[in-house]
């Protein structure tokens, strides 16, 4: 319906009109909403994922390192153990002393390489005289004790590089969450208005407000 109002045409909604018009700016904003919405909750779900896959992963390998510097230890105890027996294939006391005091060193290092230099003299005095069961097994506990250190050393790094990745999608997630919730909140208030204007279209109630 049009009326004159100081010589403008003015368009006057009736009842129909009044809410079909409302329905519509709520069918819009929804429409924006939901756009921006789902763009943010796409990239919401895949910092959730990142997170949890990172922890996950960063439990696996507190688990590892845990594990491999058990292992570690136990190789070079069982190598300790074994030196009983090079008094009976020969060697002589005073190189014993040495291969156990270097041991005694090799297992409380932090750095590899230096490990590594001290496990090459015990294996140079594993190299003198005869060879036997006994000086094998020691030479085989204590390489493997070093790839143990190396591999710890190894999954450290990727520890450190994973946390920081955490850290990362973790503000990442911070930060979009505020608006992740209140773009939430909107959509719920305009689905919940919208309902409630198109009801109205369909009752003959009284239209009290826009």
């Amino acid at each position: 319906m049009t009326a004159e109002v100081d010589g403008v045409g003015v368009t006057l909604l009736g009842r129909e009109g009044l809410i079909d018009a409302v329905i519509l700016k709520h069918n819009k904003m929804l429409e924006k909403y939901n756009f921006e919405f789902e763009e943010l909750d796409t990239r919401f779900s895949s910092y959730s994922r990142e997170i949890d896959n990172s922890k996950k992963r960063h439990e696996e390998m507190l688990e590892r390192i845990d594990v491999l510097k058990e292992k570690r230890q136990q190789l070079y105890h069982q190598a300790e153990n074994i030196m009983e027996k090079l008094i009976e294939s020969g060697m002589e006391q005073k190189d014993v002393n040495t291969i156990h005091d270097s041991i005694a060193k090799a297992k409380s290092l932090s750095s590899v390489s230096e490990e590594k230099a001290v496990v090459e003299s015990i294996l140079s005095v594993l190299a003198v005289g005869e060879p036997s069961e006994s000086k094998a097994s020691i030479h085989s506990k204590i390489e493997e004790a070093v790839a143990s250190h190396e591999e710890l050393i190894s999954i450290a790094g990727l520890e450190n590089s994973l946390t920081e990745d955490q850290k990362l999608h973790e503000d990442e997630l911070s930060k979009a969450k505020p608006r992740h919730s209140w773009l939430e909140k909107r959509i719920q208030s305009h689905k919940e208005a919208l309902s409630y204007w198109e009801s109205l279209k369909n009752t003959d109630g009284e239209v009290t407000a826009v």
